[in-house]
């Protein structure tokens, strides 16, 4: 019985991760030439200026685009579609059979998870499709194996630096696998080595915010997208060039002028809803009675060590402004953490508390409506200021009818 209920919804959850492959095709495409396109303008920063922060796969992309004599935004959309169809296939593969109760069927189907970045336009092609597509392959691979940890700690996880610097704030998430998978126990030499390991990567997150694109590279920069590719330098590019050392006080201060307390309050709410199945999993799942992980190993359960795990990353809501990124990033770190722990037994369920459950109890049908209403009946928009949306189950049809059908005939 609990064989056919995980293919089933296996089958479900594969049917709805191809369905939104297909909407964010063709999101991306409508939206590559679009001239003020947020998402955009990220992948324009490069080297050409200099050193900068975040201008190592726009450099990569640049040089593609010349060496191949295509248009920069036509280079651009190709990468956005491989690592975005990459990362999709990758989460269908590493949900496979995992749909053991309804918990976790709520938790992969949380609207602030793989629907979000589809149901919000906006968002979808943002650079964290890299990093997340970096970190779940980290997932796939033997962890324990040296050339596994030199590929990842020395050349991917720098990488997902110098595309996107604030990911380390998810590092914790990273080490707590870390934890498991090596079984770190106590203070000794094994624990050492790993934190070593992710020197590279810290070295080049101080490098960053130790050195401040100038002004002057800048124009070298910005005069280089418009002479070779006839493209401005905007939004996210156009911020690299009016950083400086103190930015995160500037981005802090602009903060402070835009925050209101309504915004906080509804920003609380979604990620106690959003969060909400993944919060129950972590009351009742605790360590594999063979596995003595350190201070972990002294909580009954998983909730604590995922919450410092998490509690990094709100450093974030105060220096931007588009929080329900925020909240995507920090759940698909967390799920997918969760998740390969389980699939790898590091972490048990309690059965008991999983079949007492309220959510469990319910009848199938009344089941049914509770997943659609959770799953599909509303997720957040973009920046703090914005409302939460509604019906992204429709929404997201109507906008591929409006932009590739009605909107062409």
């Amino acid at each position: 019985m609990i064989e056919n209920i995980k293919k089933n919804w296996s089958n479900y959850f594969q049917i709805y991760v191809l369905t939104l492959i297909f909407f964010g095709i063709f999101f991306l495409y409508s939206k590559h030439d679009v001239g003020n396109d947020s998402s955009l303008s990220d992948w324009l920063i490069n080297y050409e200026g200099g050193f900068v922060r975040r201008g190592l796969i726009g450099e990569i992309i640049t040089n593609f685009s010349i060496f191949l004599s295509l248009k920069l935004r036509d280079s651009i959309l190709l990468f956005q579609l491989f690592f975005f169809i990459s990362y999709y296939l990758l989460i269908i593969l590493f949900c496979k059979n995992l749909f053991q109760n309804r918990l976790i069927i709520l938790g992969i189907f949380s609207p602030i998870f793989i629907l979000y970045p589809v149901a919000e336009i906006e968002v979808l092609g943002r650079k964290e499709l890299i990093i997340f597509t970096i970190f779940l392959s980290y997932l796939f691979f033997d962890i324990k194996n040296l050339k596994t940890q030199y590929i990842y700690k020395l050349v991917l996880f720098p990488i997902s630096i110098l595309t996107w610097e604030p990911v380390f704030l998810f590092f914790p998430f990273i080490f707590l696998i870390d934890l498991f998978v090596f079984k770190i126990h106590r203070f000794d030499k094994k624990l050492l080595y790993i934190l070593i390991s992710y020197f590279v990567s810290i070295f080049f997150v101080i490098l960053i915010y130790l050195n401040p694109f100038s002004q002057e590279n800048y124009s070298v920069m910005s005069d280089f997208l418009k002479n070779q590719f006839g493209e401005k330098c905007y939004m996210s590019c156009h911020y690299v060039g009016n950083q400086s050392a103190n930015s995160f006080s500037e981005l802090y201060k602009d903060f402070l002028n835009k925050f209101k307390l309504t915004y906080a309050l509804r920003y609380l709410i979604i990620i106690v809803v959003g969060f909400f199945p993944l919060y129950l999993l972590s009351l009742y799942s605790k360590i594999n009675s063979e596995n003595k992980i350190l201070i972990i190993s002294k909580f009954k359960n998983l909730f604590f060590p995922f919450l410092f795990a998490f509690l990094p990353s709100t450093i974030l809501y105060l220096a931007m402004y588009d929080w329900a990124r925020v909240v995507h990033i920090s759940y698909t770190f967390s799920l997918l953490t969760f998740l390969y722990l389980l699939k790898e037994n590091f972490i048990q369920l309690s059965n008991q508390k999983i079949q007492t459950n309220y959510i469990s109890k319910i009848t199938k049908k009344f089941f049914i409506i509770v997943f659609f209403l959770f799953a599909f009946g509303w997720n957040p928009k973009v920046v703090m200021v914005d409302d939460v949306a509604s019906k992204p189950i429709y929404a997201t049809p109507y906008k591929f009818y409006k932009y590739f059908i009605r909107d062409k005939f």
